[in-house]
């Protein structure tokens, strides 16, 4: 007789199943005025509820290997950083400047975090924030566990 496995046979109770989330800048949101955490408020997918678009962190639920991208729309002068814990991981400037035309930038890290780590995309000054959204043109933050 052969064994066939039902349903979550093969799933560990302590694997909280997917991790992953897009979020996007709402148009609002563009030219922020400040420096700190962006908030990415309009959430495309939040698979395990793990980021916050009230506060603009994802709380890691699982220790693991987790992958984050940003992709943000620039016209002008544009720089931000995935920070894990207060520390910077990696970051981008970018300049459209003097012809001042709308251009995207990304970044990408691989990161291991710890379960609770906390991950967001950080801002620096008020001269460096030309990251906009509009109809036509998305800024996004993105996360997933690999393992």
């Amino acid at each position: 007789m052969e064994f066939s496995p039902r349903r979550g046979d093969n799933v560990s109770p302590s694997d909280p199943g997917p991790v992953a989330f897009t979020a996007k800048l709402d148009v609002c949101d563009s030219y922020p005025k400040h420096s700190g955490v962006l908030k990415f408020t309009t959430v495309v997918v939040n698979e395990g509820d793990s980021y916050s678009p009230d506060t603009g962190i994802f709380m890691c639920p699982v220790e693991g290997l987790y992958h984050f991208t940003i992709h943000v729309s620039v016209y002008g002068r544009g720089q931000c950083a995935i920070f894990k814990n207060g520390e910077k991981v990696v970051s981008l400037y970018h300049t459209s400047l003097p012809d001042k035309c709308s251009q995207v930038a990304s970044v990408s890290s691989v990161v291991k975090l710890s379960k609770n780590d906390q991950v967001w995309v950080n801002l620096w000054g008020c001269d460096r924030n030309d990251i906009f959204a509009s109809v036509d043109n998305d800024t996004v933050f993105v996360g997933v566990r690999l393992s």
